[in-house]
């Protein structure tokens, strides 16, 4: 994809947003970060109308079983995945969205979040879109493009290959392994998966031959430590509202388990706000970097123009990124809700039991971090289930709980 000059990204919102209260919000797609946000919308007297992401087998899970959480307020129709939805799509939810008198619509999908842009003269000004602008997240759906930003930014970043078909395999040079192997996109690629590391081109190769995906996996060298995750929160107009780093305690399988406030490290908080200038990005997005447990060098992996997998358990630690993403687009609540209380830490317990049961009779995954015995790994997880509070778990929505618990959340 071409480069798109960065003066040039804001073009798609050719007027300054006017403050409004927001009473009612209309929530396409429902998952962990969804659930954090429309909980805190729903303290903050906000009405959210969620349309469910999927086919209808989806849809009718959710109806079975009523609301999938006590924020919700009403049910529309479902919506296909994807940005290539079928044109009555729009005329679907833009019904619903008059219906139920939606001031702002959001998503934490990122192709869902695309199309809004695409179609955000339809809502606005009446209803306000929460995304950035179409061509900020154009060109950022290109992981090419984010590394060239990020470099640019002053970030460190690893040496990067996209691959996109098995025979691009053979590109790879014997010196550059062990690779690890990451999708552009979790909904590209079949089987699913979060990461891969591969050790030799023989493994390369049997790995993707096995492998069905429509967007470019990325290959780099394979470094261990832990994630550092960097939240932040921007205006239309180039104010930050918030930037705060969290480190993770546990990986396993490539998933943050349980995540902790940290410093963050200055360069890096420099390269992330001229990143954020650089990309125009609107509203709640995060970064997702990597700390060498070796020498401590931060890389940069990529960035979310979305809430994201660690966004209710920022949240569970009084990041309120939720009532920051409506003050990035000029949208009042009704009520202040009561300040979040502060943690250092939050975990997702439902993980933290699978981690247990994997470690009785499984070694370590290659992505787990830290790299220690079945036996540390147990006791250290039954440690932070029992004294790290869970990002989602709550007695104020026992629905919301249940629907987690048994489902993880998406739908």
């Amino acid at each position: 994809m071409k480069s798109i000059p960065a003066e040039t990204l804001s073009k798609d919102v050719p007027t300054k947003p006017i403050p409004r209260t927001i009473r009612n919000l209309v929530q396409l797609g429902f998952w962990a970060p969804s659930m954090a946000f429309l909980r805190r919308c729903r303290e903050a007297g906000i009405a959210v109308h969620l349309m469910p992401l999927g086919d209808s087998a989806a849809a009718g899970l959710i109806q079975h079983s009523r609301y999938p959480s006590a924020a919700i307020t009403s049910l529309g129709e479902n919506i296909p995945w994807g940005i290539d939805k079928p044109s009555q799509a729009i005329e679907t939810v833009l019904a619903f969205v008059k219906s139920v008198q939606a001031e702002a619509i959001s998503s934490d999908d990122e192709a869902t979040l695309m199309w809004l842009a695409n179609h955000r003269s339809v809502f606005e000004p009446s209803c306000r879109v929460m995304t950035s602008p179409a061509p900020s997240m154009e060109r950022l759906l290109q992981k090419s493009e984010q590394a060239a930003l990020a470099t640019q930014s002053g970030f460190s970043v690893l040496p990067t290959c996209l691959i996109e078909t098995a025979a691009d395999a053979e590109i790879q040079a014997e010196t550059s392994f062990p690779l690890c192997l990451r999708p552009t996109r979790m909904s590209s690629v079949l089987p699913a998966f979060k990461a891969r590391r591969v050790d030799t081109r023989t493994a390369l190769q049997t790995f993707l031959n096995e492998l069905q995906w429509t967007s470019p996996l990325i290959a780099q060298p394979f470094c261990l430590g832990p994630n550092l995750v960097l939240h932040g929160v921007r205006k239309a107009d180039g104010h930050l509202l918030a930037l705060e780093c969290f480190r993770t305690v546990r990986k396993h399988h490539g998933f943050a388990l349980t995540i902790e406030r940290c410093p963050t490290p200055p360069s890096v908080h420099h390269a992330a706000i001229r990143f954020a200038e650089l990309a125009d990005l609107h509203g709640a997005f995060h970064f997702d970097l990597l700390q060498s447990a070796e020498t401590g060098e931060v890389y940069f992996l990529e960035v979310n123009y979305r809430m994201g997998g660690t966004t209710a358990k920022v949240v569970r630690m009084g990041f309120d990124e939720p009532m920051l993403a409506l003050q990035a687009f000029d949208l009042c609540p009704p009520q202040q809700p009561k300040p979040l209380s502060l943690r250092n830490r939050a975990t997702g317990k439902r993980m933290l039991v699978g981690c247990m049961l994997d470690s009785l009779h499984r070694s370590p995954s290659e992505l787990d971090y830290p790299q220690d015995s079945a036996l540390s790994r147990f006791f250290s997880s039954a440690f932070q289930l029992f004294t790290v509070p869970d990002a989602l778990l709550s007695w104020r929505d026992l629905r919301g709980s249940f629907w987690y618990l048994r489902y993880g959340g998406r739908m």
